[in-house]
């Protein structure tokens, strides 16, 4: 199972006081404390030079159609066809926005409400694989659970530690996975230069041609499995968790990406297994400041280069087009 941290993707407004801040580890009530106590990484990249839409069809299809925000339909084959085709529940869970959305009606059957997430986690009936979006739209206005900017990163640290909560706590959790990841950062100062990786045939077609993977990204192992308190040195980008999933289901690649990738499994140790729940942690309940939004986060008919966080709206409005609830 996979959650979505969200990503502060250095996306500022004019000039930002904080576009080169950091928190310290005592800031973050969750990933502060979760990072000492579970498996972490720092040669762990997102799967593109490039900025979200891209970095989340990768996270589902092992190969990009795009290389911009942009809210056309997409026809790429995902690991949700894998599993379907070998019999494999899989489920993706979404709080405003569906991701899924812009593959138009074909995930329809497998998306849920978020609040599904919890009540499963607490019957214990997850399925083999499941993906869990926080909320988008929050985005325009400063007060979404995220670590986007404009954002209180107390919110963010808040849902991630619900969404932790419920995984170790569920009856599920003996034989569970859990990766918390971020489909990519504002790393713009990073010292660590990404590597390159082979270029799979849709993002030839984009024109993305480079190979470069993206900036590193925080990224958790959870699991009864997971080797307590470990940083791994070792490469691994988003199609590791592709890799890993086909990997424990015997499921074929879907594009050179994920069949050459570092499988994240590597980092697990079966031969011992914790079965206890973890640590418990505590983080505090915030709404970040409402943000007035900007003329340029407005969504209209003649906006197709959709300025600011629009193409969060426009994508919304497509999921409707095709029958997600939203």
């Amino acid at each position: 199972m996979e959650y979505d941290g969200g990503a502060c993707d250095g996306w500022l407004r004019v000039n930002d006081v904080f576009s080169i801040g950091y928190y310290r580890q005592e800031d973050l009530a969750f990933l502060g404390r979760a990072v000492s106590d579970w498996t972490s990484f720092d040669r762990y990249f997102c799967a593109i030079l490039g900025p979200t839409f891209p970095n989340r069809i990768y996270q589902h299809a092992g190969q990009t159609d795009r290389i911009a925000n942009t809210p056309q339909l997409s026809q790429l084959p995902t690991i949700w066809d894998r599993l379907a085709a070998r019999g494999l529940d899989g489920r993706y869970y979404f709080t405003d926005v569906p991701f899924l959305g812009l593959w138009g009606r074909t995930y329809l059957p497998i998306g849920r409400p978020i609040d599904a997430f919890f009540v499963d986690c607490a019957a214990g009936t997850l399925p083999q694989v499941a993906f869990v979006d926080g909320s988008f739209l929050q985005e325009l206005t400063g007060t979404g659970a995220d670590d986007h900017p404009h954002s209180d990163v107390r919110a963010g640290e808040a849902m991630m530690n619900r969404i932790y909560a419920a995984v170790t706590r569920s009856p599920a959790w003996s034989r569970t996975v859990l990766v918390i990841n971020f489909d990519e950062w504002g790393g713009f100062f990073d010292h660590v230069a990404p590597p390159v990786a082979p270029i799979p045939p849709a993002d030839l077609a984009a024109g993305n041609a480079d190979g470069r993977l993206g900036f590193r990204t925080p990224t958790l192992l959870i699991s009864p499995f997971a080797r307590r308190g470990q940083t791994s040195h070792v490469v691994y980008d988003h199609t590791s968790v592709l890799r890993m999933i086909e990997w424990r289901w015997g499921l074929d690649a879907l594009t050179v990406r994920d069949a050459t990738a570092n499988n994240l499994a590597d980092e697990l140790d079966f031969t011992q297994r914790d079965p206890t729940p973890g640590p418990v942690y505590t983080t505090p309940h915030v709404i970040g400041k409402f943000c007035p939004i900007s003329p340029t986060d407005i969504v209209t008919a003649a906006a197709p280069n959709l300025g600011g966080r629009a193409y969060w709206m426009r994508l919304r409005h497509v999921a409707r087009q095709h029958g997600w609830r939203v």
